[in-house]
């Protein structure tokens, strides 16, 4: 749940691959009604499929709750065998994450039982951040009678840049909170609902406007997703730890890029979502929303689209790929 930090790291990163395939013990995840309300409320996705009834469907981006709620990490181990792990992954970067539903979206009643393990360690250089080490770890989701239900992958790198030195530049703007709405209505309320049959491609409902990211978005999404790193809002760590500012965090972003999905296109034919993390965001920042249709194909009654999240400016901060199937929606 990190954002693009570059912590610094004096472990031998190959030698973690040693640990590959470490497996942590399996752990209950109850899919509750007022999680999913809490989670769609918080990535701007008040709608009726996550909201009402005594079951609603989870949001797309909703698993990446789990194992901060309910299990571990690889940053938050927890008393479990990752706590052998010799990195120093205190502040890491999130580079990916995938999840893949195998059949319809878990609903709020459900039972899943979880377990993660290390399934990769690679190395690359980077082209402003030294030597990167990617750790790929990944979670399985199962029902309580053993069929599989969804597959999540959470990629983190480290790397020996440390963060505020020469060749590390960052433009941080001038944060003017405005809080005179504590309640502000969803960004994406204008996006108009499309069916499979009106649905082709190169479609979209065009760029969205979020306005400036707020500590107050940060701060509401970190407490409904378990992720409680100071380095997201508390200013005076984020300084000792060489950040000129708190920053926001990537699946933060992710999640409002699936709510202008899940606004435009319906939210229970969602198989798979995968996010990218190019940038850091700032409290501040104007965030721009965007979407495409990539993929249509009319006999398997499948789609792809391609999302990005922008700075007012270009620069791309997260970017995401959500595959449906309509067939059995």
């Amino acid at each position: 749940m990190r954002s693009s930090c570059l912590p610094h790291t004096t472990v031998d990163p190959m030698a973690l691959r040693d640990r590959i395939g470490l497996t942590g013990p399996e752990y209950e995840v109850d899919i509750e009604r007022g999680k999913i309300r809490e989670f769609a409320r918080a990535m701007s996705a008040p709608l009726p499929e996550f909201l009402s009834g005594r079951t609603p469907i989870i949001p797309a981006a909703f698993l990446v709750s789990s194992p901060y709620t309910w299990g571990y990490t690889l940053e938050r181990p927890r008393g479990t065998v990752f706590e052998q792990i010799e990195h120093d992954l205190t502040v890491s970067l999130h580079a990916e994450e995938s999840i893949e539903f195998c059949g319809p979206l878990p609903r709020g009643g459900d039972r899943l039982i979880a377990q993660g393990k290390l399934e990769d360690v690679r190395r690359k250089s980077g082209a402003s951040g030294g030597e990167l080490t990617f750790l790929v770890f990944s979670t399985q989701y199962r029902d309580e009678t053993g069929n599989l239900r969804a597959k999540q992958r959470s990629t983190s790198v480290t790397t020996g840049q440390v963060p505020g030195s020469d060749n590390w530049t960052v433009n941080v703007p001038d944060y003017r909170p405005d809080y005179s709405a504590l309640e502000r209505p969803s960004p994406f309320s204008r996006i108009e609902r499309t069916q499979w049959k009106h649905l082709a491609e190169g479609d979209s409902p065009g760029p969205v406007n979020a306005g400036p990211l707020l500590l107050q978005d940060i701060v509401r999404f970190q407490g409904v997703v378990g992720e409680d790193d100071p380095l997201h809002y508390d200013s005076a760590w984020a300084n000792a730890s060489n950040y000129p500012a708190t920053f926001g965090l990537g699946t933060h972003q992710a999640s409002l890029l699936a709510a202008y999905a899940a606004h435009w296109l319906t939210p229970g034919a969602v198989r798979q979502f995968t996010a990218r993390f190019h940038d850091m965001s700032w409290p501040g920042d104007i965030l721009i929303y965007n979407g495409t249709v990539t993929q249509k194909d009319e006999m398997l009654q499948t789609a792809g689209l391609h999302l990005t999240c922008s700075r007012d400016g270009g620069d791309v901060v997260t970017e995401c790929w959500i595959n449906y199937d309509f067939s059995e929606v």
